[in-house]
Order: C-alpha cells, then sequence, then structure tokens
C-alpha cells in the first residue's frame, strides 16, 4: 500500500487514497532511492544471455546482480565515452574549418623559407 518508482515513475501497489499526492510521493520515493542507487527490473532476458552473465559471475567470483551492475558501468562509461569522442570530433572539424585553405598556406610556406 505504498508508491514506488519504477525508471522514475510513480507506481501504485494497492490501493490508498492520495497516493500520487507530491508530498506522498516524494515520502515514499526515499524508500526506493537508498543511498542514491535505483531498482530495475528486467524482464525476458534471453538465455543465452543470461547463462553468458550467470558464468561470467561465477569465474569472477561474484553475485549475478554484482556481474550486471558491472556490466551496465561498463556500457555506460562507453556510451559517455563515445559522446564526448562526437564532441571532440566536432570540435576538431570547426577548428579544421577555421584554417586558411592548403594552397595558401604553401604559398606562406614557400616566402618564408625564401627570406
Amino acid at each position: 500500500m505504498g508508491a514506488g518508482v519504477v525508471a522514475g515513475r510513480t507506481r501504485r501497489r494497492g490501493g490508498g487514497a492520495g497516493m500520487g499526492l507530491p508530498e506522498l510521493r516524494l515520502r515514499r520515493e526515499s524508500e526506493w532511492f537508498q543511498n542514491g542507487s535505483m531498482n530495475i527490473t528486467v524482464k525476458n532476458i534471453p538465455e543465452s544471455v543470461y547463462r553468458v552473465m550467470k558464468r561470467e559471475a561465477k569465474k569472477k567470483r561474484r553475485s549475478l546482480n554484482a556481474e550486471i551492475i558491472r556490466a551496465l558501468e561498463t556500457e555506460a562509461a562507453e556510451a559517455e565515452r563515445r559522446r564526448q569522442l562526437g564532441n571532440l570530433r566536432k570540435e576538431l572539424d570547426r577548428f579544421a574549418a577555421s584554417l586558411p585553405p592548403l594552397a595558401a598556406s604553401v604559398r606562406l610556406i614557400r616566402a618564408d623559407r625564401e627570406r
């Protein structure tokens, strides 16, 4: 008989008058977000993925939950790295576009060498 949060949305369990009021919602959310963590449920995991995750967890002496969290952390870090590389590429393209044309540079270098 309370509200829970799943991926940022309020979800009701059971009934209850007033559930969904901002004050009650904020109070209930703190029960779900302990230590800055979020709980999620993943359904319909393919059997092959489950077996691999279970095998890797056992090999690394981790729980299945810890192994899944590690995989998610790794993927999140990789996604952030790809985003940063994309931003750097755009910045490099802007810098390259601001440079004078190559033909103009060749003339300047030759004139500098002839001095």
